[in-house]
Order: structure tokens, then C-alpha cells, then sequence
């Protein structure tokens, strides 16, 4: 870094990306030296938006309102750096710090808002500034901006200072290698013993702790930064002393896990991961998560339930830091960013990009799942089994879809390679019983079926000739031509034929819910009443999503002739809506039976 008052311009450094660590990566890998490669690269970007970000709010007037200038900012960066520069480049990398800076740098150009004046985002850079004057053993005294009477301190803590107007400033004072908030008198930070404890005035950040490769690893369980998260800024959610207790033992036995299966992740992982934010349970008590390219080292998630679980989301979410960090610096597509591809996970339309990191996430999550089957219980294995192959096959139906598309760069195409290549070249795996391997390929099916009956719509032109062929009993004599992806604004999916599957499997009763799950557990016994009951499913609702796919997944199971339907799923609804319309109604089954015939 250039002192403020040397404004020359710095000399173009480019970062290139060695071979090795690309194919690493592409493989759905890459060990510590890949991750503290990226980590280098992400320092200098973090650099780059720094510099941004105070060059920008020079020339913004009144971008820093009552706090000092930045000129002045930068001058106490610059020492830190240059007195401790290890210390100080840990604080850039901090996920936290990295969501600040996109969120401060998007303030400033008018493609984010905020819940107050600009300055109380970009104030923020004060609070960085003297947690790099403590960790370099700099005095400093500098003013901070408080929201709702808090100021945050970075990989540090929380200052409580309450009954405060809701927009405020503090007075810093970092000295003798303590740092302590002065307003009005009032001394408030950090406790003597260490930042982690709690004090009057004062919430630590606290660690979740762990080993791999013999070396201690601690992540910070942050519930306190209100950059914590992906958005808009949030007040602190301080996590109670039981959840924070499950919290480090959950991380603890993940790591666990994670060392015993795979020791180059559990590696990996302890050289990138910095941050975890806890989020709230959503509804059905399935686990969320979430990471950003801002927020490299950083990821989000409500508790997972078990070490399994647990060990899967840090996979989860660290394969999509990896490959951000990687996007910051190739570029694998140049697509126009509309949502229209199937992402075998996720019910909405995606687009390329999304799609790409999708594929990604869940071929680290194969990997795991493979060398963790081995070491399933006995009473686990079956469950086991069936999402090593399902994830499997979802993976390898996303990289055939990402192969299609022109949009991938020669990068993105090599790369793309490499993840295929790390799939097994046969979706048969001996440790996989066959019974499983079928239901996870229903269950794939299932919701390539539904997703297409959901977001696809033919051309009106063509259900309309369709239904005058059927009417007429003639064939249809064409092709009708790709469906459009239209978004579905019902975006309430039950999949209830998935959870069915996994309950059965892991041992449990069906749900109470009339109707579909007698349907759904006909479908999954072979019993052939399948079609039938879901024929009656569709006479109390013909526009029902689930139920016209349960059909034709009925249909296609029971009689080899009718796989033709799973191809085009999307024609029967809106051909029986337009018969309907037209006062010629037909049998749910009997219209996928002509269109299968004529092989639509």
C-alpha cells in the first residue's frame, strides 16, 4: 500500500494461475496450497476494492459525514500494514470485512441502499482501522459510527452502548495494546482476559474449534458483524450459551468426520475457512446455507443435525468459495445471465453461472458422500447409498447440460473436463444395492419431470394443433418445437415423493397427508394402481404439478414403451387444459398413452 500522500500509481501485478492448482480445482479438489493460493489472490483483490472504496468516497461529498477523512484511513492502514503485515493482511482476508466492502463500494455507486446514511456503512472503515492499530501495536485514536448504539470491531467484538440516538459517533482509543470505546466518559471493550468474553458493554466474537492434520483450527462463530450476511446490514443475533455449545461440538465431530475420510479437505478447509455465520431453521427443518464471492473464508448455515450433515454443508458451501475465488480471476462463461437451465437441486430456473456452481458444490458433496459410504452404520447404510447416488447422478445430468451450452469460455470448457473427469465413468457402483440405485434415479426423474411440467411452456400454436389431432384422431403430424422456460410463480413444491423415499429408507412412517402418499408409496412398490390413483389425484385438480408428474413417472415405470413421456412431460399438461377448454376432455392417462405412441 502507498501512503495517502503518494498518490503515483501502482505497478500492474498479475496473478497466474499454475496448472496444477487449475486442474486441482477442476477436479473438485485442491488442497491447503490451492487454498492459500487463492488466498493470496483474494488479498490483492481486497486491496483493489480498498482502494476503490476510499478514492470513491473522496469524491462523493459528504460520503464520510461527522468521521474523519480518508486520507487519514489510509495512512493508519498503510502503518499497520507495513508494522505487522501478516496481522494486517488476516483482517483484509476476513469475510466479514470483504462483505463491507462490497456493500460500501455498491452504496457508493448507487446499486445498493442502506437503513441509514451512507457514512454509517462506510464509517465501518474506522472500526477496521483500529482493529489494525491493536493487532500492529499502533496508538490510535479515531471515531466510529454506531448503529442502534453498537459498533463492531472486526474479528474482535461487539461495543454495546445503549439508550444512543439510532445514527451516532464514538470516540476509539487504541493504546498500550488495548482498545476501548469513550463516549461521554464511559469506557467500554474488550475484557482484559480476551477478546472472546463478554464484559459490561462488550459481546465477543467467539471460536469454534477443531484439529486437522494435527494443527489446531478455530472459525469464528459470528453472530455479532452486521456484514455477517449477504444482504443489508443486521443487528446482532447473539446465539444462547446451549446453541453455542452445540454449535462447537457439531464443528468439532464434522471435523472429525471430515479428517477421517478425507484429510486433504479437512487440510483445506482449516487454510480457508474463517467465518461461520449461524442462521435460523427455516420451515421443515431442513439446513440452510449459503456463502459469497465477497466473502471469501466466510459461509452461512443454520445447526446441522448431525456430524454427517454437518461435514457435507462445509463441503457444500467451501466448494462454492473456491471456485468464486477461481471466478475472480478466469473467466469460464460469458453468458447472458437468464435463468433457463434444470439444476437437478433446486426448483427454479438457473442460469449458466449458477448452474456451474451448483455442479461444483455438489461434486465435492459426491466425493464426500464416496469415501464416507464405507464408514455408513449398519442402520445408515441403505439412506447412504441412496444419496451417493443420487448426488451422483444429479452431478453428471448438470455437467452434461453445462456441456451443451456455447457459453463456456475454452477456460470454462477445461474445467469443466476436469469435473467430469472425477466422476466414476459408470453410474454403477458395486457398494450401491440395485434397489437403491432405482429409487435414486425415480427420484432424479422425479424432479427433472416436475421442474419441466413447472417452468416450461409450449408454443400455444402447438397445443393448439395437438388437441385439434387428437380430437380428430389423426396423428399429430409434426414436432412441436422447444418449449419456452416461463418461470412458475408457484414456487411451493411439496416433493413429497422424495421425501417419501428418504423416509422409507431411514425407516420411517409415511406423512399423513391423503391421497399422494398412498399414490407415491404405489409408485415406489411397482404397484401398477399408481397411474390410476394419481388419475384420480388430477380429476379433483388437473392443473396440479405434482400429480401430472407422479403420472407420467407412473406411466413410464410400469411400461418401457412409455419413456417417451420423461422426455417431454411438459406437452400433457396444457394439451388436456386446452381439450377441456374446448369441451372435449380426456383421461389423464389416456392422453400420455397417445402422446408416447406418437413419440412427442
Amino acid at each position: 500500500m502507498q501512503t495517502a500522500g503518494g498518490h503515483e500509481p501502482a505497478r500492474a501485478a498479475h496473478h497466474l494461475v499454475p496448472s496444477e492448482h487449475f486442474d486441482a480445482l477442476a477436479s473438485g479438489r485442491g488442497g491447503p496450497g490451492a487454498v492459500r493460493f487463492l488466498r493470496t489472490t483474494e488479498y490483492s483483490r481486497r486491496l483493489l476494492l480498498l482502494r476503490s472504496l476510499l478514492d470513491d468516497a473522496a469524491r462523493t461529498p459528504g460520503a464520510l459525514g461527522p468521521l474523519p477523512s480518508a486520507d487519514s484511513a489510509w495512512e493508519t492502514l498503510a502503518a499497520a500494514q507495513e508494522r505487522a503485515p501478516e496481522e494486517f493482511r488476516e483482517l483484509l482476508l476476513h469475510p466479514q470485512v470483504g462483505v463491507w466492502l462490497g456493500h460500501g463500494l455498491r452504496r457508493l455507486r448507487h446499486a445498493a441502499w442502506g437503513d441509514g446514511p451512507l457514512w454509517t456503512d462506510l464509517g465501518h472503515l474506522f472500526a477496521v482501522c483500529a482493529v489494525a492499530a491493536l493487532r500492529a501495536g499502533l496508538p490510535l485514536r479515531t471515531t466510529v459510527p454506531l448503529r442502534d448504539g453498537d459498533a463492531m470491531f472486526p474479528a474482535l467484538g461487539l461495543v454495546r452502548l445503549p439508550g444512543r440516538p439510532r445514527w451516532a459517533t464514538a470516540e476509539v482509543v487504541v493504546e498500550a495494546g488495548r482498545l476501548t470505546v469513550e463516549p461521554h466518559r464511559e469506557r467500554a471493550g474488550p475484557p482484559p482476559a480476551g477478546p472472546e468474553g463478554d464484559a459490561p458493554g462488550w459481546l465477543g466474537l467467539r471460536r469454534l474449534r477443531a484439529r486437522a492434520a494435527g494443527h489446531p483450527v478455530g472459525v469464528w462463530l459470528d453472530d455479532l458483524d452486521p456484514y455477517r450476511e449477504l444482504g443489508e446490514p443486521l443487528p446482532p443475533g447473539r446465539t444462547g450459551p446451549d446453541a453455542a455449545a452445540r454449535w462447537r461440538a457439531g464443528f468439532g465431530r464434522a471435523f472429525e468426520l471430515l479428517e477421517e475420510c478425507d484429510p486433504e479437505t479437512a487440510a483445506a478447509l482449516a487454510a480457508g475457512l474463517r467465518s461461520l455465520t449461524p442462521v435460523p431453521v427455516p420451515p421443515g427443518g431442513l439446513v440452510r446455507s449459503a456463502s459469497s464471492g465477497d466473502a471469501f473464508g466466510g459461509l452461512l448455515s443454520s445447526l446441522p443435525p448431525d456430524p454427517v450433515t454437518f461435514a457435507v454443508t462445509l463441503v457444500h458451501e467451501f466448494q462454492h468459495v473456491k471456485l468464486g475465488a477461481l471466478i475472480h480471476l478466469l473467466t469460464l462463461e460469458r453468458d447472458d445471465g437468464a435463468a433457463r437451465h434444470h439444476a437437478p437441486w433446486r426448483d427454479d430456473p438457473r442460469p449458466l453461472n449458477g448452474l456451474l456452481q451448483g455442479a461444483y458444490a455438489f461434486l465435492g458433496i459426491a466425493d464426500f458422500r464416496s469415501r464416507h459410504l464405507d464408514r455408513a452404520p449398519a442402520a445408515g447404510r441403505a439412506f447412504a447409498e441412496f444419496e451417493l447416488a443420487l448426488v451422483r447422478r444429479q452431478t453428471r445430468e448438470a455437467i452434461a447440460t453445462l456441456a451443451a451450452d456455447p457459453a463456456l469460455t475454452a477456460h470454462g470448457r477445461r474445467f469443466l473436463a476436469g469435473m467430469a473427469a472425477r466422476l466414476p465413468a459408470r453410474p454403477a457402483d458395486p457398494r450401491i444395492r440395485p434397489g437403491v440405485a432405482a429409487l435414486a434415479a425415480l427420484a432424479a426423474a422425479d424432479h427433472r419431470t416436475e421442474w419441466r411440467i413447472r417452468h416450461l411452456a409450449p408454443a400455444p400454436e402447438d397445443v393448439r394443433a395437438l388437441a385439434r389431432a387428437h380430437a380428430s384422431g389423426a396423428p399429430p403430424g409434426f414436432r412441436p418445437a422447444a418449449a419456452s422456460v416461463v418461470p412458475d410463480p408457484d414456487g411451493s413444491w411439496s416433493h413429497a415423493r422424495a421425501r417419501l423415499i428418504r423416509r422409507t429408507l431411514a425407516g420411517g412412517a409415511p406423512e399423513p397427508r391423503p391421497g399422494a402418499p398412498a399414490a407415491g408409496l404405489a409408485l415406489l412398490s411397482g404397484d401398477p394402481s399408481a397411474a390410476e390413483r394419481y388419475g384420480r389425484l388430477l380429476a379433483e385438480d388437473p392443473e396440479s404439478p405434482e400429480a401430472w408428474a407422479g403420472l407420467v413417472l407412473s406411466l413410464a415405470t410400469a411400461d418401457p414403451a412409455l419413456h417417451p413421456l420423461l422426455h417431454r412431460p411438459e406437452l400433457l399438461r396444457p394439451l388436456h387444459r386446452e381439450l377441456r377448454a374446448r369441451g372435449t376432455p380426456a383421461d389423464p392417462a389416456a392422453l400420455a398413452r397417445w402422446l408416447a405412441a406418437h413419440r412427442l
